[in-house]
């Protein structure tokens, strides 16, 4: 660089102009607080941020902690400065600024430490795998569902859906490398495979044919898309079939496959990044029948952080269904709505089995869908009494 053009930074070294300019971007976020200077973009940080800090004789010793925590969540500039960090992080570094996301190659966006407990970067390196107990556990909890639901001819499914990661593992960093072949999904269904055709849906094979042909999972989101989505519902219908005959084949042609700009998933919003920096086209399946679906309004109070909702189809051609589920199963809804005359959606993290719902409602079919990665810390548990002999 020519000295010339370093005239006016040693000019203002020598006026004291660095001194101020120095100063200046010091209270620039204390000035942003009280005047406002940029309207603050939207961060999603999927946590509470920290309440104005109230002062009690009672316990004074707590508004400095107080006080501090609410200045390190609402500092003038602060989601711009976060936002910035973050793009320069990822465009510069190919890296990710938080333990949640994992950047991946060619902009694919993997989840990373979801919870304290739950880690899918763990997982993909197979790092622990499922102890024999956990295993056995598993086993009878799933058998003592299938055996109840069977005493009542209900059929049972139960659907794993894939990580990210286990269909894309081509997009993950190559620094990654798995400590161990088999994962806890492989795990679990060699141990199921010890019960005679247990009815379990591994769609991993599914998915990573369809992969050659489209995109089934969202670039900057953990979930897979409708598309996705689709080839589930397929072995849904397909294991259905032989109870229930003449149940119309499902065909990818009965939908329209739709492409729109989405401003980006769970992953990027994680980041700050869904507005511009990681934008993408999110596929939709769009129903090409005319099928009335109807959404009711659930009465039952079934605990904390668990939400229920319900669907009716007058002219669908299954009878009625109880499906416990996580996030992944919102992709799936669209696609289950116009088949069953009834549909009970128990969105439930910890995968529970409601009785007192089945026994009332009656349902035909029960599914309990849940991620891959829900095996880093789900062992479920059944009610008391779900294990005796099933009812006449």
């Amino acid at each position: 660089m020519a000295r010339g053009s370093l005239r006016p930074l040693f000019s203002l070294k020598k006026n004291g102009g660095l001194s101020l300019l120095f100063l200046l971007l010091i209270f620039l976020p204390l000035a942003d607080m009280v005047f406002t200077i940029a309207q603050p973009l939207a961060l999603i940080e999927k946590r509470k941020l920290a309440a104005v800090p109230r002062f009690s004789w009672s316990r004074p010793w707590d508004f400095p902690r107080q006080a501090e925590s609410y200045f390190n969540d609402h500092f003038g500039l602060r989601s711009h400065l976060v936002h910035w960090h973050n793009r320069l992080m990822v465009q510069w570094f190919d890296a990710s600024p938080t333990d949640k996301v994992i950047v991946g190659r060619r902009g694919w966006l993997f989840m990373g430490r979801e919870t304290k407990t739950r880690d899918e970067l763990d997982y993909y390196r197979s790092l622990t795998p499922l102890s024999p107990s956990e295993l056995r556990q598993w086993r009878q909890t799933l058998c003592q569902r299938r055996d109840w639901l069977a005493g009542r001819n209900i059929r049972y499914i139960f659907l794993v859906v894939p990580n990210k990661s286990t269909i894309y593992p081509e997009y993950m960093p190559g620094r990654f490398r798995r400590l161990h072949p088999r994962s806890r999904l492989d795990q679990l269904l060699a141990e199921l495979e010890r019960e005679k055709d247990f009815p379990v849906l591994d769609v991993r094979p599914e998915l990573q044919r369809a992969k050659e042909r489209y995109t089934v999972y969202n670039r900057t989101d953990s979930h897979w898309n409708e598309l996705g989505a689709y080839f589930a519902y397929e072995r849904i219908l397909g294991r259905l079939a032989a109870d229930f005959p003449g149940l119309p084949r499902p065909s990818l042609d009965q939908f329209a496959i739709e492409s729109t700009d989405w401003a980006g998933g769970d992953l990027a919003q994680m980041l700050s990044l869904h507005k511009k920096y990681y934008r993408e086209r999110a596929i939709r399946l769009r129903y090409r029948g005319t099928a009335e679906v109807t959404a009711l309004r659930s009465r039952r109070s079934l605990g904390p952080y668990v939400r229920e909702t319900i669907t009716e189809c007058a002219t669908a051609p299954l009878p009625g269904m109880v499906m416990v589920h996580d996030s992944f199963a919102h992709q799936l809804k669209p696609l289950l709505n116009p088949r069953f005359r009834r549909i009970v959606y128990i969105w439930d993290w910890r995968l529970r089995f409601f009785k007192d719902v089945i026994e009332e409602e009656r349902p035909a079919v029960v599914i309990d869908e849940m991620a891959e990665r829900a095996l880093c810390d789900l062992v479920p548990e059944n009610p008391p009494g779900l294990g005796l002999a099933p009812a006449p």
